[in-house]
């Protein structure tokens, strides 16, 4: 990672991009980094403390499971906006941000102007539009999946917050299965030691 401070560059990044557009007040402390092919940009960058839209190059958000799998949950080369998770959460999301190619980012950090963006309605209606996107993504993800069993499966880890399952009836809409099957499929799962039933309707993936 190198930070490059060059206002020229930043400004012309920012104009390119429309990133302004996004804030009612773009007078904020854009910061311009370059990410290299292998990097992982959230190890460098902690989107709880940056946020950052990665205006070039390519990144792909991958999963490592706890048997060390890795799974590929999103990639491209797009302009994209990382961080909405975080900033609207608190929280740190579980996945990693590798870079696949050569990555420009046009940076925010967040202890400079937190306050001010929780009170910008532009930037919070970009925000609610890119996680509404994701969700949509997420959603045609599982719908993809090969088996119900996998859809469950999927579910829990990418579209639980903390895999954990609350609601059987309104799970079983999202996956596009009976209750009763996803109840059985549940179970089979409990029986694994994959799944563990918490309370009723209340299930978390191991």
């Amino acid at each position: 990672m190198k930070r490059i401070k060059n206002e020229k560059k930043i400004n012309a990044l920012l104009e390119q991009h429309h990133i302004r557009d996004y804030f009612e007040n773009s007078n904020l402390p854009f910061e311009l980094y370059v990410f290299e092919k292998g990097e992982f940009l959230n190890n460098e960058l902690d989107p709880v403390r940056y946020f950052t839209f990665v205006v070039s190059g390519s990144i792909r958000i991958i999963h490592i499971k706890d048997s060390g799998a890795m799974v590929e949950i999103a990639s491209g080369n797009t302009f994209t906006m990382l961080g909405d998770f975080e900033f609207g959460s608190g929280e740190l999301s579980p996945y990693l941000v590798e870079v696949l190619d050569t990555a420009q980012c046009i940076v925010l950090p967040l202890d400079q102007c937190r306050n001010t963006l929780e009170n910008d309605p532009v930037f919070l209606r970009h925000l609610l539009k890119s996680l509404a996107d994701k969700i949509n993504a997420m959603t045609a993800d599982i719908a993809e999946q090969r088996s119900t069993r996998e859809k469950i499966i999927h579910y829990f880890q990418y579209a639980c917050r903390d895999h954990i399952l609350h609601g059987v009836e309104k799970a079983s809409h999202t996956i596009g299965c009976s209750k009763r099957q996803l109840l059985r499929i549940l179970k089979d799962l409990c029986d694994e030691g994959s799944v563990i039933r918490i309370s009723k309707g209340t299930y978390q993936y191991r």
